[in-house]
């Protein structure tokens, strides 16, 4: 798969047609990736403070409807990419139906909106679902396939994973990182979100050598995210937990990246260096967060 970075058009005329292929296509997760280690952003606007006076104009009618300041933001902050693809698939109009032509895209859009429907469902049962948004699945499902495909990596096996060579911070309780959101104590969404900021940083506590640890580590990375996403009294208001469903739903899909990239290359390095900044990317919007909700 090409850098999509390389597929940028030089006339400014284009870009919105562009980036609306690509907000529902298959490299979104990597082109935020490469746009975020681009700019590296101290710190991501609010969603709603960038494009909320202008979502509806953009689910009618595209990413042109979009003042050119707006969609400067956007490449410049790409998290917000995987916020507005969300409101697309959520509420998008027949506009966007054209970039859903293929069955690669359909079933991407499919999976990313049953996400959507997963993460809004608890706090808003009764609001009206888009078109996308029928599709069977739960997120302890996407779990349950991730750790059970990893475990066919080489050298990966279930056993080693529950069993006495499991790493000693895993054995206990409530396992590292994220996996350990269901012991947070209650506070404001502030202390919240800067206490999983911490969690996030923890990836880094262990330098795997090995394909086999790498995995290992990956999984637990994962598990993390699937934690979060089934957890159900999560210290948080409404809208941040909707918010923080949303994008670990994001990260999971970059973990289960990493865990393809690592079985197909067996190079540790380079995926473990990827992973260790997707944990930046993750605690450092979650810092972001905490921010503006203590504002």
């Amino acid at each position: 798969m090409t850098s999509p970075l390389l597929d940028i058009p030089d006339d400014p005329a284009v870009v919105p047609g562009w980036l609306e292929a690509e907000l529902l296509g298959p490299r979104l997760g990597r082109l935020v990736a490469e746009l975020d280690a681009v700019h590296r952003p101290a710190s991501e606007p609010l969603f709603d403070d960038v494009l909320a006076a202008h979502a509806p104009a953009v689910l009618a009618r595209g990413l042109a409807a979009l003042p050119r300041p707006a969609l400067r933001l956007l490449l410049r902050n790409p998290v917000l990419l995987a916020e507005l693809r969300d409101l697309v698939l959520a509420d998008g109009g027949p506009y966007w139906d054209r970039y859903l032509v293929t069955p690669e895209t359909t079933a991407a859009a499919d999976r990313v909106a049953e996400r959507v429907r997963t993460a809004l469902a608890p706090a808003e049962p009764t609001r009206p679902r888009g078109r996308w948004l029928g599709y069977a699945g739960t997120a302890a499902a996407t779990a349950a396939a991730v750790l059970a495909a990893v475990y066919l990596l080489g050298g990966v096996r279930g056993p080693a994973l529950v069993g006495p060579d499991r790493p000693p911070e895993v054995a206990q309780a409530g396992g590292w990182g994220l996996a350990r959101v269901g012991a947070l104590p209650p506070a404001d969404d502030t202390a919240t979100l800067a206490a999983l900021a911490r969690l996030a940083d923890e990836w880094k506590k262990k330098r795997p050598e090995t394909p086999t640890d790498l995995a290992r580590r990956l999984v637990e990375f994962r598990e993390g995210c699937a934690a979060i996403q089934l957890a159900t009294d999560l210290p948080l208001t409404d809208a941040n937990r909707r918010w923080l469903r949303l994008r670990c739903a994001d990260w999971a899909d970059e973990v289960d990246a990493h865990l393809r990239a690592l079985e197909a290359t067996r190079d540790v390095p380079a995926v473990r260096a990827a992973a260790d900044a997707t944990a930046d990317r993750i605690a450092r919007e979650l810092r972001a967060r905490a921010v503006v909700a203590g504002a």
